[in-house]
């Protein structure tokens, strides 16, 4: 748990045993049971989760498959903390630029170009956090179909400058403090390593390229929860919808639907050929352990928390 959910005394609200998490329930002894690929208990390390689910992505990726992996979770859960780590336990962020450049280290018959670009969508609005006079960018699409997007993309060759690039984008990162979260984020995040690989024995050969989505989405809100008004309750609306709109294409797509709504949001769009094209996607789930006191004293909570794990699961 983090500081102010152990301040407020706040109790364990879900168990887990092996892949299986469940929530507890006052009144029986467990309630219901979601199984899912992986379950990670606290006492796992940002390493433990890289290890088991996130490395084999990213050898597809380098192979030439685009990859994308999500956070996502409820605000305060630990998204961010996935994706960048701290001193003592790297993220996932880290992890991925150390192996992507023993991968080019190794490999002595091929040539590479590694790109990066950093962008934000908050209330709607595609930012480039690589370049603050570069704002506001139009989604558009080639004749084939491929979305495209003028944000900034920075040539890097070793795993310091990927993390300069990244430490420059979080400076202008929309963030705030609620009743939730002291840093909370208050926009979508996506970090994109772009890799060009061809052999290094042919001066014309044909150039391999691959696509790597590292996502920290913003967490979803309620506002009972929150108490956020004014320019908060916006930004919290807005972050829910395009959740919403994710939750729905993801969905679509896994019961084969004609029509996806790609174009419902812009966090949809821009990863329309990442869900749906020649590409592996990963979602890390973060699940804050506890309750909020106020919530589980309400007759409202047992019909609304069944609506979230529906929604959750």
């Amino acid at each position: 748990m983090i500081h102010r959910e152990v301040a407020d005394g706040l109790e364990r609200l879900w168990n887990v045993r092996v892949n299986c998490i469940w929530e507890a329930d006052e009144s029986s002894r467990h309630g219901e049971v979601y199984i899912f690929d992986h379950v990670f208990k606290q006492e796992c390390t940002n390493s433990d989760v890289y290890g088991s689910v996130v490395k084999p992505l990213v050898d597809s990726f380098m192979e030439g498959f685009n990859a994308t992996i999500f956070a996502y979770g409820q605000t305060s859960s630990g998204k961010t903390h996935t994706i960048l780590g701290n001193k003592t336990d790297p993220g996932l962020f880290q992890l991925v630029s150390n192996q992507l450049f023993q991968h080019v280290a190794d490999q002595v018959d091929k040539r590479y170009l590694i790109r990066c670009s950093y962008i934000e969508i908050y209330n709607e609005k595609i930012n480039d956090l690589l370049d603050k006079s570069n704002q506001g960018l139009t989604i558009r699409e080639d004749i084939k179909g491929n979305v495209l997007l003028d944000a900034r993309e920075a040539v890097v060759d070793n795993v310091d400058k990927v993390m300069e690039n990244m430490m420059q984008g979080n400076k202008i990162r929309r963030v705030a403090a609620t009743r939730m979260n002291e840093r909370s984020s208050r926009s979508h995040t996506i970090f994109r390593i772009i890799l060009e690989s061809k052999d290094a024995n042919q001066k014309d050969g044909p150039v391999h390229i691959s696509y790597l989505n590292l996502m920290d989405l913003a967490g979803s809100e309620r506002v009972s929860l929150t108490k956020a008004a004014g320019e908060r309750l916006k930004e919290g609306a807005n972050i829910n919808k395009s959740l919403s709109v994710l939750g729905n294409v993801i969905r679509q797509l896994s019961e084969g639907k004609e029509f996806i709504s790609y174009r419902d949001s812009k966090l949809t769009r821009l990863l329309s050929q990442a869900l749906g094209g020649n590409a592996k996607s990963l979602i890390i789930g973060n699940v804050t352990l506890a309750a909020e006191e106020e919530t589980r004293s309400t007759p409202e909570f047992a019909q609304s928390t069944k609506t979230v794990k529906n929604k959750r699961k």
